[in-house]
């Protein structure tokens, strides 16, 4: 996709200006605008983070949901000691 006309107009001031100010420079710039211009797809790098976040944010809300739906269907009260079944000696 090629430039707008206003975008070509404002980079031709710029270059216009860069040349005023500081003619070494922009003689040492202009070196590397030979050759074709070819453009190559921009890959979002968000998108590997999401892959990997996604399957652990559910494994996380998984966790979460069985640690206080669990203790209630077990039959064991938070905060109380364990019961032991084993018998004892007399």
């Amino acid at each position: 996709m090629g430039l707008s006309a206003h975008e070509k107009r404002t980079l031709d001031v710029i270059a216009d200006r860069l040349y005023a100010e500081d003619p070494a420079l922009a003689e040492s710039l202009s070196s590397f605008a030979t050759g074709a211009v070819t453009a190559e797809p921009l890959f979002p790098r968000h998108g590997r983070f999401q892959v990997i976040l996604l399957p652990v944010a559910l494994l996380a809300a998984i966790m979460a949901i069985m640690a206080v739906v669990l203790p209630p269907i077990s039959g064991v009260e938070t905060g109380s000691a364990p019961v032991s079944n084993a018998l004892t000696r007399d």
